[in-house]
C-alpha cells in the first residue's frame, strides 16, 4: 500500500515540477521580449518559486525510493530515464539562475527558449514512455 502512495506522490510531484519548469520558460520568454514586470508575471514568478523546488525535491526523493523498491536501478530504461531527469534538473537550475539575474540585475537572458521548451516536452514525454513501456 505504501508503494502505491509513494508512486502517486511521485507522479503528482512530476506534474508539479514540470508545471514549474513551464512557468520558468514563460518568465524567460517574457524577459526576452522585455515585457514589463506586470502583476501576472509576479504571480507566475511566485507560483514558480512555490512549485519548482518542492516538486523537484519530491521527484528525487520518491523516485529514489521507487527505484530501490522496484530494483530498477540496473535496468537500461531506468538509466536513460535518470539521465533525462538529470538534464531536466540542470535545465531547472539554468532557468532559475537566469530568472534570478533578470529580476535582480535586469540582465536579459540570451537562451534559445523555443528550443528549450521543445526539448522539455520531448524529454518529459520520452521519460513517461520509458516508465510505462519499460522497453529494455
Amino acid at each position: 500500500m505504501a508503494y502505491f502512495i509513494i508512486k502517486w506522490v511521485h507522479v503528482l510531484s512530476v506534474m508539479i515540477w514540470v508545471t514549474g519548469l513551464v512557468l520558468q520558460c514563460i518568465l524567460l520568454l517574457a524577459a526576452q521580449q522585455k515585457l514589463q514586470a506586470s502583476v501576472l508575471t509576479q504571480i507566475i514568478r511566485s507560483w514558480e518559486k512555490c512549485l519548482s523546488i518542492p516538486g523537484l525535491l519530491l521527484v528525487w526523493s520518491t523516485g529514489l525510493y521507487l527505484a530501490i523498491n522496484g530494483a530498477w536501478y540496473q535496468s537500461h530504461w531506468f538509466m536513460i530515464k535518470c539521465t533525462i531527469v538529470f538534464i531536466l534538473t540542470g535545465m531547472h537550475g539554468i532557468f532559475a539562475a537566469n530568472i534570478r539575474r533578470y529580476y535582480s540585475e535586469s540582465t536579459v537572458p540570451s537562451l534559445a527558449m523555443q528550443g528549450f521548451i521543445t526539448a522539455l516536452f520531448i524529454m518529459v514525454a520520452f521519460a513517461v514512455f520509458l516508465v510505462i513501456v519499460k522497453p529494455f
